[in-house]
């Protein structure tokens, strides 16, 4: 029993959970259970997000399990097709159907089938994702807060396809022990995928390791939505309004370099809130992108109109892994491409032989680059 309890702990299952058919998951919206049933169908949309039907679309009693962009490969998923599987979550509601968003490939499987205690342990410990030869400290504080936005970050969010207006958001912010600003002291805005919406703390302080100890400030936020995605103008909003509020505490705070970094999705999202953020005053100095399968940096120029001349300086690091599950090397490097295509001159693509993800040792050689001074 233990021995159960353990590896149930391990894969993240719930201990108690109950085991329903799918026409029946409608019935316990907020509950965590293990949903069993047959797929009818698999689709992939074009932004990433795949839904694993079962029962007729549309129908009272059918639901969804739905992968994400960034935590599970919509071509993998597409292996459940006409099988029965089972569903581990919590069921949600979205548009009248029941649904369950997989938080991981221990989140689904075919019913009956499940991995070894030792072989999925074995599968934790592997890892080849580069590593920074030294362990930095990381000496720093980690203030979490919940701001009002003013009517300009408001305006600058924009008002979604369901009519949601946005007037909060939750922010942390992570500085160094005792910290005091330094002369062109930097910031890095770190924008998050669908994964780490919900992780923000987890999501600044993994950049904040890095960063930190080279004397940056770190900071994440997000203001969730009901839509399926955010307005173009959402997450600029957002790091707005969290430095509206460092310039409450440290005055200047709004004329410190600023560059803004994501993985996978968020990687999408931060060349999207660059060209707002340039827009809306603030000195964006460059952007970090890891995991990239799109940049909307196009549709930011596009969308928002910020100063070429600020646009064309910008400093762009690309990070990509060569197992990247997500996006492949060649998108990476034609996203890239298109970066330098706009005008920015100073654009560096690296690959390293991990998976995708944030890549630390990426990040650590990117801010180092962005720390130069210019000649």
């Amino acid at each position: 029993m233990f021995r159960i309890f353990i590896f149930a702990l391990f894969l993240g299952l719930p201990l108690h959970a109950i085991t329903i058919p799918f026409d029946e998951a409608s019935k316990h919206i907020g509950q965590e259970v293990i949903v069993t049933g047959k797929v009818s169908g698999v689709r992939t949309i074009a932004s990433g997000m795949t839904f694993v039907n079962f029962g007729t679309r549309g129908a009272m009693d059918a639901f969804t399990a739905v992968g994400k962009p960034g935590v599970l490969d919509g071509e993998a998923l597409t292996v459940y097709e006409g099988k029965e599987v089972e569903v581990t979550g919590t069921v949600e509601l979205y548009k009248d159907s029941a649904q369950i968003v997989l938080k991981g490939a221990e989140s689904i499987r075919i019913a009956g089938a499940a991995p070894t205690p030792d072989s999925v342990a074995l599968e934790a410990e592997k890892s080849d994702v580069p590593k920074l030869a030294v362990t930095l400290p990381a000496a720093f504080d980690i203030e979490p807060l919940d701001l009002k936005l003013e009517r300009e970050e408001v305006r600058m969010a924009g008002k979604s396809q369901s009519g949601f207006i946005p007037v909060n958001a939750e922010v942390f912010i992570a500085v160094p022990k005792d910290f005091k600003p330094q002369v062109g002291q930097r910031v890095l805005a770190v924008v998050p995928d669908f994964k780490s919406e919900e992780e923000l703390e987890k999501l600044v302080r993994q950049y904040a390791e890095v960063a930190v100890p080279k004397g940056w400030v770190v900071l994440t936020a997000h203001c969730p939505t009901p839509d399926e995605f955010p307005t173009d103008g959402l997450y600029a909003a957002v790091i707005t309004a969290t430095i509206r509020h460092l310039a409450g505490k440290y005055p200047g705070a709004q004329e410190w370099p600023l560059y803004v970094a994501g993985s996978s999705m968020g990687a999408g999202r931060a060349s999207l809130a660059s060209g707002a953020l340039i827009k809306g005053g603030l000195n964006v100095k460059g952007i970090f992108l890891s995991s990239l399968k799109w940049q909307d940096l196009t549709k930011s120029i596009k969308t928002f109109s910020p100063s070429k001349t600020v646009v064309n300086k910008m400093k762009v690091f690309v990070s990509h892994g060569e197992k990247d599950f997500y996006a492949t090397k060649a998108q990476s490097i034609t996203e890239t491409d298109e970066i330098r295509e706009i005008g920015v001159k100073e654009v560096r693509h690296e690959v390293h032989p991990g998976r995708g993800g944030m890549d630390v040792v990426g990040l650590d050689k990117a801010l180092d680059w962005f720390g130069q001074e210019e000649e």
